[in-house]
Order: structure tokens, then C-alpha cells, then sequence
């Protein structure tokens, strides 16, 4: 078992509800480490945007880039990772083969969505039409918790099916998933505490929940209660960090300096912790003879 897992383990069996920080590659899970974040949550549409300079709304990365990037990430050991790997690749043996790639990368916790990844934008809003069945998901996660090689590593149900089906019915999907042997539910297109309510019921699992409202996340009660152990929300950083770049080169083509810009700049101690350069100096140290 890795610190890392170890860790997040620790959380999801807690009775706090941690948040954790929207990363999209190397450079802003180091940041979140230095910055005191305990896990960081691998947004996918920023990554493939980042990293291969692909959309999240059709089916053009695959689980290889993805693991290629999970990768990279967790070359720090003690980065506790959660990635949205869609669909895994589809069927089954997709399934087992990327679950393989993504814990052998150094991932903590891998969500599996219920729906699969559409080959054209034409198709990508028919998000009812492509929810594999109830059967086939059971099937499909039982892949993914039987490929595992550490029983550490923390496969989730990823579902938005609470925005497009009745209470009731999700719910059935719930209970379906939990007894697939995962351990934990990822919900996302939550509306109602009704919904989370009933969600963990049905699953009786700990719960990883995008975009919760202000008055959910203020409640410690109501989120202890019902499982709610992990959340995430918007992706800032990323948005942030676009923007920046694309304001650094307007600055340079029109002329400005790095010292035009000293107010604003890294000090150059933040950037030598956030490229290693005090652990890897300790590490000379420690190999120096008497």
C-alpha cells in the first residue's frame, strides 16, 4: 500500500468531508502539495486541453494519454490522486486494461462513468442515450475493482444519472453499483439534497461529490451524515492560469519585460520548491560521504 493511498483511504473512511484541489497537470499538484491540499482531483477536460490540446467532448484521448498524464503527476509519491477516467475504454477487458495502466501510473482513486464517451459532438448531449445499462455498468465496474493489483487503490461509480432520471430509479443504479464491490460513489449534476439523500441510502458508500451548493457545504452535519467525504468544484486554477499565459504574451509582444513585472512575478524560492530543487539538494547532502 503507497502513503499516497494509504491517505487517502484515511479520508474516505473519516467523518470530515475534504475538498480537494482541482489540478490539471505536474505543475498544479505541486502547487496544491506546497499549499497544503491533501488530494487533488485530475479534471479531465483541463488535462486533455493542457496536455494534448484535445476537447473533453468526444471520444479523441484515450486511457494511454491519460495514464501517460496521471503519470507525470504522481512521480511525487505523495500526491494522492483522483482521476475521472470516463469510461475506461468501454468493455470489460478496455476496462481491466486501463484500470491497470492508471494504478500502475500511481492513481489513488479512478472514477468509472456509466456513460459512454461519444464519438461526435452531434451525439454528445444525448447523454440518456448513451447510459449503459444497468447490467452491463455492474459487469463493467466488477472489471475494474477485480484488476486491481493494490486493494488500496479506490475504484468510484461516476455517475450524473441523478440530473436525468427520477429518484427512484437512480437510486436502483445506485444499489446496482454498490454491489459491483467498489467503494465509493462519484455524483455529479447533484440538485437537491433529496438526491444525495437517496443516493446514500441506496449505496451505503462513502461519496465524492462535484459542485455542492454553499448552504450543503456549510451543513458538517448533513455532509457526515450522508457519506460526503470527498468534494471538488469548478476548475479556478485552470481557468485562471489560461488566462494568464495568454496575458503574459499580449505583455511581451507589446514590449514588457520580466522586470516590468516584478510586483507580479514568482519569487525565486516558490519557483525552485515548486521545480524540487530543495528535496533534490537535501538528496546530494544525504549522499555525501564522511
Amino acid at each position: 500500500m503507497s502513503i499516497a493511498r494509504d491517505r487517502f483511504r484515511q479520508l474516505l473512511e473519516s467523518d470530515a468531508c475534504t475538498l480537494a484541489a482541482p489540478i490539471f497537470d505536474s505543475l498544479s499538484a505541486r502547487i496544491a502539495q506546497i499549499e497544503g491540499w491533501p488530494v487533488c482531483k485530475l479534471n479531465g477536460s483541463a488535462a486533455k486541453a493542457v496536455h494534448l490540446g484535445l476537447p473533453d467532448d468526444v471520444a479523441l484521448a484515450n486511457m494511454t494519454d491519460l495514464a501517460e498524464i496521471c503519470r507525470a503527476i504522481c512521480r511525487d509519491p505523495d500526491i494522492s490522486l483522483i482521476v475521472d477516467a470516463d469510461d475506461v475504454g468501454g468493455g470489460i477487458l478496455n476496462v481491466k486494461r486501463g484500470i491497470e495502466n492508471l494504478e500502475a501510473a500511481g492513481v489513488c482513486a479512478i472514477e468509472v462513468d456509466d456513460t459512454s464517451i461519444p464519438p461526435t459532438f452531434r451525439e454528445k448531449d444525448r447523454r440518456d442515450a448513451r447510459l449503459y445499462p444497468i447490467d452491463v455498468q455492474v459487469e463493467r465496474l466488477r472489471s475494474a475493482v477485480n484488476a486491481r493489483r493494490d486493494p488500496a487503490t479506490v475504484i468510484a461509480a461516476r455517475t450524473h444519472i441523478f440530473g436525468t432520471l427520477p429518484i427512484d430509479e437512480a437510486s436502483e443504479r445506485i444499489a446496482a453499483y454498490a454491489s459491483a464491490g467498489i467503494q465509493a460513489i462519484m455524483l455529479a449534476d447533484i440538485s437537491s439534497r433529496e438526491q444525495i439523500c437517496a443516493a446514500h441510502a441506496a449505496g451505503g458508500l462513502p461519496m465524492i461529490i462535484f459542485d455542492l451548493a454553499p448552504d450543503v457545504v456549510a451543513d458538517t452535519a448533513f455532509l457526515k451524515e450522508n457519506g460526503i467525504r470527498i468534494r471538488y468544484g469548478d476548475q479556478i486554477p485552470y481557468h485562471l492560469a489560461v488566462r494568464g499565459i495568454q496575458l503574459g504574451l499580449r505583455r511581451l509582444q507589446s514590449g514588457d519585460k520580466l522586470a516590468d513585472l516584478a510586483d507580479q512575478a514568482l519569487p525565486a524560492s516558490l519557483m525552485a520548491e515548486i521545480a524540487g530543487v530543495p528535496e533534490l539538494r537535501r538528496w546530494e547532502d544525504g549522499l555525501k560521504g564522511p
